[in-house]
This record gives C-alpha cells, structure tokens and sequence, in this order.
C-alpha cells in the first residue's frame, strides 16, 4: 500500500492520474487510497486491498495493468506534468 505522508510523496500516483483516460474525474482507485490511506496503515484487511490497488512507490496497478487502454498521452508527447515535474518522471 502506497502511504503519501504529504503532498510531494503522491505525486507519482497524481501523475499517473493526469495521464489516465479516466482521470478527469477521481476514479474508484484513487478515491479509496485517498480517503483510507491513512486508517489502512493500522487494519490488515484494509492495507491488503490496498496493496492490491496502489503499490508502494505510487504507482496505480490498474494503469499500469491496462497501459495501452488507460493511458490518453500519445507516444512522445509531454504532458504538462513531465514539463513542470521532470524530476519525478
């Protein structure tokens, strides 16, 4: 389960989001790790599901599950992201 203890520390997740097809609007993924991020750190059955969704280091399972139909960035094109962010790439 990804813990982002502060802003900085989600931005790999966010980043994800903004490349996403379904990220216009918060999907179900990143709700969940949003709202019970925190309290799953303490409940075993909560962190496994968590696990499941959004491992470690940020990185959504979905996305990187199903790249090719998630993503909406067309192949070399910077997002406004990579620009402004490019040390988190």
């Amino acid at each position: 389960m990804a813990y982002f203890s502060n802003g900085t520390e989600g931005m790999k997740f966010k980043y994800q989001c903004s490349l996403c097809r379904y990220g216009e609007e918060q999907c179900p993924i990143a709700l969940v790790q949003e709202l019970y991020n925190y309290e799953a750190c303490n409940n075993a059955t909560a962190q496994g599901i968590l696990n499941i969704l959004v491992e470690n280091d940020g990185t959504c399972t979905m996305f990187k599950e199903f790249e090719g139909d998630f993503s909406n960035k067309e192949k070399n094109a910077p997002s406004l992201f990579d620009v402004c962010f490019p040390e988190l790439i």
